[in-house]
């Protein structure tokens, strides 16, 4: 362009000019071409320590008290500042029932409910997981008082738990209600023991007094003696009530002088009291431990009343339902029922009471469930044979993520991996289908290829509701909960979910407003949720939902509930008083009332953390052994950064990182583009080029 100008333009001018219109020409074509630039970055990471701080009120509750209040805080701000912050990452969290970030050393408050030190490790477990943990501090007092057992939740744990003992191991000077064996639900007018266990500690001997109370009167009042050499005494009571719904009573053991607390010398108990009990007929087809696996749940909770009818030879029973009315029973369960040998008239008696009383029922279809006898129950089952195949195949239960979302779903999020992983059984070959109304929410699985052979079904249609389970030696499903968690709940939970969704009616309200349970405790949220329908069922959102709330003193606060979702509502009140709450709710829409809504709540308070007041040495030890950590006392605390500064999990890790950068956010290179096409334009300009 400038081979014209060699008379016009020095020599280096033109030079100067071509190479900025070079440079010009090539940042362009590169922005053309849109290229990216990527670059490679050393990244040091500093090792991670996450203190875990038990804040329950237990923490204060022994003779070394004022060591924790004020001498605690100081080491707890030392043991802190022992750290550089740009050497070591040290996270601080408090824990009662949940975990909470950004604990301060000196605004320590110890005035959690509850203490959950399972639960703090799994949390620090999963937040820090694939990033640099090399180790964890848990000071406690070792009394934990919810969830599982400690012990279970460091299996797997990488990192070494050092731990902190605070308080005191030995027995407290103190009189507490130790247990109270009670139901929770009770019958109208049905007597119902209470068992309460006392137990003394730092007193030569005493005579106590152990009463029961109501809201209203002392029902019942007992004396106990206890003495050095027999700290431990029970109590029994009998209580007979008379009004359905939910009903509180107290029982207070007297106080001794100088006690370490008085909160643990009175416990609340909350009854449910029901009018009667729920009634189930079991049918089987012979004696099986699926059976005693359903007999065994049933006997934990009081709500049911079972009667089994087991075929021992053809049309005959062990016990015979001749001898009852099946118009009593509020649910059937047929397991491997009918068979050959059934007797084919009751069968035809359990589906016209099921036809003409709307009945639910239970299908536990097994090897020996005749198929062809089945067929009079076809119409109210959720699942049905094309075509009778009398063998049998082993599988495993694949339950599908959306079962979460129906009502019968109410465990943790690892219930639905427990049950998947749960020992195998027999399902029927058959081909069964659903019908259009029934809910498939688990199939079966073989030789770990997932299949659309439908195991697990519900049915809600025409105001009848059934369950069908294709599968034979569920028993095992039940041992396997026991293996796993330590306890039968697991299964026995699914079972009761399942028969309270079938035989609790449809609320046909089209306004509801309820608290999520009838019994708080006062450490936790109150929570309110209500729903509101239309004539055709249908939700409706934008409505003005007040709630009004009468305390036990009598007073009343207005409240109103808040639309989370679209036609969702939602209310949470916190730090409401011990005692019995009424509730009135009232509904409106552009100044239309849409329903009203009452009922009753109560709040609990939690002695909890007043019952066990001695130290737990030996969990802490425990903790720290299996870990490869490491046990102190908390006045030793100073020493500890020293001894966890000389591990080799607590070393800086190096990562590289690579980052991706469009040509187009290097400002600098646009700013150098337009400044070489100012600079040559300004040039030319004089030079008379232009």
């Amino acid at each position: 362009m400038y081979r014209g100008t060699r008379d016009m333009l020095p020599t280096r001018v033109r030079w100067m000019l071509s190479a900025f219109r070079f440079l010009v020409l090539c940042i362009v074509g590169l922005l053309l071409l849109q290229p990216v630039i990527t670059t490679m970055s050393k990244v040091s990471y500093p090792p991670i320590i996450a203190l875990l701080q038990d804040e329950s009120e237990s923490m204060l509750i022994h003779k070394d008290s004022n060591f924790v209040r004020q001498e605690y805080p100081q080491l707890l701000s030392e043991f802190v500042q022992a750290f550089n912050p740009d050497e070591y990452q040290l996270d601080l969290y408090g824990f009662g029932p949940e975990l909470r970030h950004g604990l301060q050393p000196d605004s320590l408050t110890f005035d959690q409910t509850g203490t959950d030190i399972a639960k703090a490790i799994q949390d620090v477990q999963r937040l820090y997981q694939n990033q640099n943990l090399g180790a964890v501090v848990l000071i406690s007092d070792g009394i934990s008082t919810a969830g599982t057992n400690p012990i279970y939740s460091i299996e797997g744990l990488r990192q070494p738990v050092y731990t902190v003992l605070v308080g005191d191991t030995t027995p407290q000077r103190d009189v507490k209600i130790k247990e109270v064996l009670f139901n929770e639900i009770a019958y109208l007018n049905n007597e119902m023991p209470i068992r309460v266990k006392v137990q003394m500690n730092g007193y030569e001997q005493a005579t106590l007094s152990v009463s029961l109370r109501s809201t209203e009167k002392v029902l019942e009042s007992r004396q106990l003696r206890l003495t050095n050499n027999l700290p431990q005494g029970e109590v029994s009571f009998l209580i007979k009530p008379e009004t359905v719904g939910l009903q509180q009573y107290e029982v207070r053991v007297s106080r001794l002088q100088n006690e370490i607390t008085y909160r643990n010398n009175s416990r609340k108990l909350f009854v449910n009291v029901m009018e009667n009990r729920l009634k189930v007929a079991l049918f089987g087809g012979s004696p099986h431990p699926d059976v005693g696996a359903l007999v065994k749940a049933m006997q934990r909770d009081e709500r049911y009343e079972l009667q089994p009818f087991l075929l021992r030879a053809p049309g005959r029973y062990y016990e015979s339902p001749a001898n009852y009315n099946l118009s009593d029973f509020d649910l059937f369960i047929l397991h491997n029922f009918p068979t050959t040998s059934a007797d084919r008239n009751m069968l035809l008696q359990i589906a016209e009471e099921i036809k003409e009383r709307k009945v639910p029922v239970m299908f536990f279809v097994g090897k020996f469930t005749d198929l062809r006898q089945m067929q009079p129950l076809y119409e109210y089952m959720g699942l049905t044979p094309k075509g009778f195949n009398l063998r049998s195949e082993e599988v495993i239960l694949n339950f599908s993520p959306e079962y979460r979302q129906h009502s019968t779903y109410t465990f943790p999020d690892d219930w639905i991996q427990w049950a998947n992983n749960a020992p195998p059984i027999f399902r029927n070959r058959s081909n069964w289908e659903a019908k259009s109304t029934t809910q498939v929410f688990a199939t079966a699985k073989i030789k770990n290829i997932a299949l659309d052979y439908p195991v697990y079904a519900l049915q809600n249609h025409l105001g009848r509701k059934n369950m069908v389970f294709l599968g034979e030696n569920f028993w095992r499903m039940r041992a396997h909960s026991y293996v796993e968690t330590e306890s039968f709940d697991y299964f026995d939970e699914w079972l009761f979910n399942n028969m309270q969704w079938l035989m609790v009616q449809d609320d046909q309200r089209r306004f509801i407003v309820e608290p999520s349970k009838r019994l708080f405790s006062g450490s936790e949220p109150t929570i309110f949720k209500g729903q509101v329908y239309d004539d055709s069922y249908k939700p409706v959102p934008g409505v003005e939902i007040r709630l009004n709330l009468r305390s036990p003193d009598g007073k009343v606060n207005d409240y109103y509930l808040n639309e989370i979702d679209e036609a969702q509502y939602f209310l949470e009140l916190n730090n409401l008083t011990e005692g019995t709450y009424s509730y009135t709710a009232e509904g409106s829409k552009n100044g239309r009332p849409l329903g009203t809504d009452r009922g009753q709540f109560s709040i609990g308070k939690s002695n909890i953390e007043h019952f066990n007041l001695q130290a737990n040495k030996d969990l802490m030890e425990q903790i720290a052994l299996r870990t490869g950590g490491e046990f102190i006392y908390a006045r030793e605390l100073g020493s500890l950064p020293t001894r966890l500064k000389e591990l080799n999990t607590l070393v800086p890790t190096t990562d590289f990182k690579r980052q991706k950068t469009d040509f187009f956010e290097f400002w600098w290179i646009i700013a150098l583009l337009l400044t070489m096409l100012g600079v040559e334009w300004v040039v030319r300009k004089l030079y008379s080029l232009v």
